[in-house]
């Protein structure tokens, strides 16, 4: 049950001697496998239809090491130098590349055993990260099993019913950061087509933007991603990218004109600001634009 038979496995270094597999029965539709390696490739190329109670999920305690996961064809970001914890559904395209030794803890369950629906565990899946709460004690109790499966096997069969409970409520819990992701991006693209919409009125600030979307400015705040810069950062970046585009399009516009166009009240700072972001004045971003359109 550990692997199944569609799942092409092939020894990449012939000429090790360190991969071996051990596996142990913990309970009904769930085993314990240790793999060791020096070089695997484990993979299947497309989803298979399957009835939950054949399904496989893998859940594996990976050494720190070099290899590489793939699933549904996307990395799976790890740290080479740390252990880590990744869930695979084995009826999903997943590849998994040992390039040299290694090892590995892993949980192999039906998908029936968890009850749980497919949409929940695909979910689940891309949202598996060490930030989750309980993604650090799902990673000591699957490396803990295979220290209990080397020293007293027979235990392993008690633990069943907790190893399932825990590696349930990980998916859950990862499902639900994987929902509250999907709304925070909802959130966020509504906000980036509200400054867009808003960007050369004078009054846009984070109150009026956190009114317009019925949240507080601290969670507007909160939302906002770091990969977008500071909120008023981003806002003032946009305005000036626009402002840039008009110096160059309306020459018979005063530079205080279209600063005021642009959500800028006071043309000096617009100066200074516009500066900083291109290094040059709007007065002579507008002649050096003029001159080369006069050239072509």
């Amino acid at each position: 049950m550990t692997v199944a038979d569609h799942v092409a496995v092939a020894v990449t270094r012939p000429d090790s001697t360190s991969t071996s597999v051990d596996h142990w029965r913990m309970g009904r539709d769930t085993e314990l496998m240790r793999f060791r390696y020096g070089g695997v490739a484990a993979a299947t190329r497309r989803r298979l239809a399957a009835d939950p109670s054949t399904r496989l999920i893998t859940v594996a305690a990976l050494t720190p090491g070099d290899w590489s996961l793939t699933r549904d064809h996307r990395p799976v970001h790890i740290s080479p130098d740390r252990p880590t914890l990744v869930v695979i559904d084995q009826f999903s395209p997943f590849d998994f590349r040992g390039h040299g030794d290694g090892s590995a803890i892993a949980v192999h369950t039906r998908h029936a055993r968890l009850t749980l629906s497919i949409e929940t565990i695909d979910s689940a899946l891309d949202h598996v990260h060490p930030e989750l709460p309980l993604y650090p004690l799902a990673l000591a109790h699957v490396q803990q099993l295979g220290v209990i499966a080397a020293s007293a096997p027979e235990i392993l069969p008690e633990l069943n019913s907790t190893t399932i409970a825990l590696v349930r409520s990980l998916l859950l819990s990862a499902a639900g950061a994987a929902g509250l992701a999907a709304s925070t991006k909802s959130i966020v693209t509504s906000i980036e087509r509200h400054i867009e919409e808003h960007l050369d009125d004078l009054t846009l600030k984070a109150d009026t933007i956190a009114a317009a979307h019925n949240i507080s400015a601290r969670q507007l705040y909160n939302l906002w991603p770091e990969s977008n810069g500071s909120l008023a950062g981003y806002i003032t970046a946009q305005r000036l990218d626009r402002a840039r585009k008009t110096l160059r399009t309306h020459p018979h516009l005063t530079v205080a004109a279209v600063a005021r166009r642009h959500g800028f009240s006071d043309p000096t700072h617009f100066t200074r600001r516009f500066r900083s972001a291109f290094g040059i004045t709007p007065s002579d971003w507008r002649r050096r634009a003029a001159f080369a359109a006069s050239r072509n």
